[in-house]
């Protein structure tokens, strides 16, 4: 190996290409050593620089998948920047709560191993108002980082003094180690996604989102992209904290909400008006500007009826895929809030997984929603039922409740 660090120079021209293409990585935050300590495992196992180099030329190779991963910054821990969440606890949860949200939704975007995500969701589980569901979604390009986050055990290294302990989060198993509270973690969820690509409409939208100490190693071009992917998924009166160095202006659509160093933005109920169009100038000839033709573009798709979202969640569920499944029916009754056959479905989902807590106020929703119809109106679904259908549901569900 005679290029940087020792390497190859082809390879390491096209290792470096590759995460930079995968990830949005500029070239200086790409470490030599890192690639090299990959390159070096590979030959001692008897591989050639030919057949690592050809490889790489398929980005889901295994080893173009470990090579991206060695790239990797997976330095965080326990409320890190402690003033964000202080932020969130005493501003962005009462501002939230005025539109009266059915539940607080976080997204932690880049979490690597998860304190991010689990500080967020302590945070949120300490601020909402009793019985207000509480959902926390991290999310990683690295499988093995979110499967640490999974474990949910954790040492030293992620609880360090410039992140004080601001809510319940962990108790202690033994000397040096702290597993997260079983309330945390059964409202926070890992996904693996690249923010160079939006994120699926299945996770639907966020009231705060936290991307910290991320966008700092991308380029800017790609800084640019991987914003406008964050900012899409931000809920009308959301939350989206950024870290101190990453960003030099406002993101499209938001506002600039406390210091400039807290480095926090909301986005406006109303959007905001966009800046007036510039009424061109005659030239100097006196001849008035040419104004390019309109381009034509192609027509909207139809939208999907609640029906169809509904099946395909069935789908999920009848695969067996019913973390999948709830997903898409959360995003289902936030889109169509009054879709009885969606808040029903997502409700005995949330009872057959043991969390009746979030299903009691879906139930009381789908009450209130079908005793203001006539009980034999049909409810448009996968199946034709009346009114009168839902309200003896949940009426049935409610009252075993209250026995209970």
């Amino acid at each position: 190996m005679t290029g940087p660090g020792g390497m190859d120079p082809l390879l390491f021209a096209r290792a470096r290409q590759l995460v930079s293409e995968r990830t949005g990585f500029r070239d200086d935050a790409i470490a030599p050593e890192s690639l090299e300590r990959v390159v070096r495992a590979e030959l001692a196992r008897g591989r050639s620089l030919g057949e690592l180099l050809t490889e790489l030329q398929n980005p889901e190779s295994p080893f173009a998948q470990v090579v991206v991963r060695s790239s990797l910054v997976g330095e965080t821990y326990f409320y890190r920047h402690p003033e964000h969440f202080r932020f969130v606890a005493r501003d962005g949860v009462p501002g939230v709560l005025r539109r009266n949200p059915m539940r607080l939704r976080g997204w932690s975007a880049g979490c690597a191993t998860g304190e991010e995500a689990y500080s967020l969701a302590s945070c949120l589980l300490a601020s909402a108002p009793p019985g207000m569901p509480v959902e926390v979604l991290g999310t990683d390009i690295n499988e093995t980082s979110l499967a640490h986050a999974r474990r949910a055990t954790y040492g030293a290294w992620s609880r360090r003094d410039s992140g004080p302990h601001l809510f319940p989060l962990y108790r202690a198993i033994g000397e040096r180690e702290v597993v997260i509270l079983e309330g945390v973690r059964s409202v926070t969820t890992f996904a693996v996604t690249n923010l160079m690509g939006p994120l699926p409409d299945l996770f639907g939208f966020f009231e705060f989102i936290l991307c910290r100490n991320v966008l700092t190693y991308f380029t800017p071009a790609a800084r640019e992209v991987a914003i406008g992917h964050i900012v899409r998924a931000l809920a009308p009166g959301g939350y989206l904290f950024l870290g101190t160095v990453e960003v030099d202006r406002v993101p499209d659509g938001l506002v600039r909400v406390g210091p400039p160093e807290l480095q926090a933005f909301h986005r406006p109920e109303t959007p905001l008006a966009p800046p007036k169009a510039l009424v061109p100038r005659p030239a100097r000839t006196g001849h008035p500007r040419m104004t390019p033709p309109p381009v034509a573009l192609p027509p909207p798709e139809p939208p999907r009826s609640p029906s169809q979202f509904h099946l395909e969640a069935l789908e999920r569920i009848e695969q067996g895929d019913v973390p999948r499944a709830t997903l898409m029916l959360e995003a289902l009754v936030r889109q169509f809030p009054d879709y009885l056959p969606g808040l029903l479905e997502l409700a005995l989902l949330r009872e057959r997984n043991g969390a009746r807590a979030a299903a009691y106020p879906l139930m009381r929703a789908v009450h209130a929603r079908a005793a203001k119809l006539p009980p034999d109106q049909l409810v448009e679904g996968p199946e034709c039922l009346p009114a009168r259908f839902y309200k003896a549901s949940a009426d049935a569900y409610l009252n075993q409740g209250a026995a209970e």
